[in-house]
């Protein structure tokens, strides 16, 4: 969602509030979740909360990312999720537990080219 908020025209990553929704499904494991709401006055990024003693476990995505196990969600949790964030037109969902991307463990998306990592800070 670019422009949240009336800041259709502002500058992205500046005045330009935008959010995405990350999703990142692996068989076996279910789903990872990353909210991002940044610009205009925002910085927030969340990620799902999965089995946290499993983050230093890490499985790769078709882009060969490392995404750490731990924050992977079962594929039915995920969907309720979303569909959450869609019907409430992006807020954070609440029918999943979440954690502060800042208050993740350094390294927790240890590849220096992964999207995360600005979410991260």
């Amino acid at each position: 969602m670019e422009g949240l908020y009336g800041t259709e025209e502002g500058i992205p990553w500046k005045t330009r509030t935008d959010l995405v929704l990350y999703m990142y499904g692996m068989p076996g494991l279910g789903v990872l979740l990353i909210y991002h709401k940044y610009g205009g006055g925002f910085s927030e990024a969340y990620t799902s909360k999965g089995d946290m003693s499993r983050l230093r476990e890490w499985v790769r995505n078709l882009h060969n990312d490392p995404l750490p196990v731990g924050l992977f969600i079962p594929f039915k949790s995920a969907w309720l999720a979303v569909k959450e964030f869609i019907e409430t037109d992006g807020a954070l969902p609440k029918s999943i537990e979440w954690v502060a991307n800042k208050d993740l463990p350094a390294g927790t998306f240890p590849d220096p080219g992964s999207p995360h990592l600005e979410a991260q800070k």
